[in-house]
Order: structure tokens, then C-alpha cells, then sequence
């Protein structure tokens, strides 16, 4: 593993992180519309969004990171 690629990964990680903030987003918001609020961090849509997008990047950034052979 070489950690110096890690921003490398971090950067061709983006468009996944970005895809699961906007599903997310509209999956909780069609929630939140149903009445449903319980299992939101900070009771905040965005909040909740952003924390499953980061951790989705981080993810994805460490598979890449582990399975790198070069």
C-alpha cells in the first residue's frame, strides 16, 4: 500500500461521493415528506447526506488504495 496515492484515490473518488449525496438527499427527503424524521443525524436531511457521501468517498478511496498494484 502506498499512502502517498491516497489523494490521488481520494480525487478519482469524487463522482462516487457525490452520486450517493444526491440519492441520499432525495431518498430523505421523500422520507422526511412521509412524516418519518427519526435516524437523522443532527435531525438535518443535508447533515445526514454529507456523512454518507464522506464515508462512501473514504471507502471507496481505501478499496482503491488496498487493491492498488502498481
Amino acid at each position: 500500500m502506498r499512502f502517498d496515492l491516497f489523494p490521488m484515490f481520494i480525487a478519482s473518488s469524487a463522482g462516487i461521493g457525490l452520486g450517493v449525496f444526491i440519492g441520499v438527499f432525495i431518498g430523505l427527503l421523500m422520507r422526511v415528506k412521509a412524516g418519518k424524521r427519526e435516524g437523522l443525524i443532527m435531525n438535518s436531511v443535508a447533515a445526514t447526506s454529507f456523512l454518507a457521501s464522506v464515508a462512501a468517498l473514504v471507502l471507496s478511496a481505501l478499496i482503491k488504495l488496498v487493491s492498488y498494484s502498481g
